[in-house]
């Protein structure tokens, strides 16, 4: 007997893209991982779908240097070692759908991108290796929309970083 699909799920999956730029040389590092979308990071989108008011405002991205593996049920506090000034939000005019960066290779109208532009005063860090999304006013255990580890980098005062994270909704 043939089974049919009697409705259609949605599957969130992300992409995290960091662009170190030495601004004396030009040279640029590209650094890209995958995210995961947390338990509140699918209640937030499902409330965005449904036209509600999410219960949480995620406009906060910061980056980190230690901490647990990413998962499910991670919050803020799972990213043990913040990296002092990278608790920044978004660049203007993000969140948006079908990103026109030219660095954002994951673009597209079905992805929601999210953008961070840090400084060469900000986030100067070795060894940073994660990144979450989080409430415009964390606090210690605060949940995140997602959250991603990567090869480490390192940012001295000689560098911008661009940090690009996408969303992707696939219907399976």
């Amino acid at each position: 007997m043939a089974t049919r699909q009697v409705g259609r799920r949605v599957r969130l999956r992300g992409e995290v893209l960091l662009i170190l730029t030495n601004e004396r040389t030009g040279e640029k590092r590209r650094i890209r991982s995958h995210n995961i979308v947390t338990d509140a990071g699918d209640v937030f989108v499902a409330q965005k779908h449904a036209g509600e008011t999410p219960t949480n405002a995620f406009g906060i991205m910061e980056l980190g240097t230690a901490g647990d593996a990413p998962s499910k049920g991670s919050n803020r506090s799972n990213m043990t070692t913040k990296v002092a000034n990278s608790q920044k939000a978004f660049d203007s005019g993000y969140p948006k759908t079908n990103d026109d960066d030219p660095d954002n290779t994951g673009a597209g109208v079905d992805v929601t991108t999210r953008r961070v532009s840090y400084t060469t005063a900000e986030a100067n860090a070795a060894a940073i290796d994660r990144l979450i999304l989080t409430n415009v006013t964390p606090g210690a255990s605060e949940p995140v929309l997602d959250y991603a580890t990567m090869t480490a980098v390192t940012k001295t005062s000689s560098d911008t970083l661009k940090v690009i994270v996408n969303i992707t909704q696939n219907g399976v």
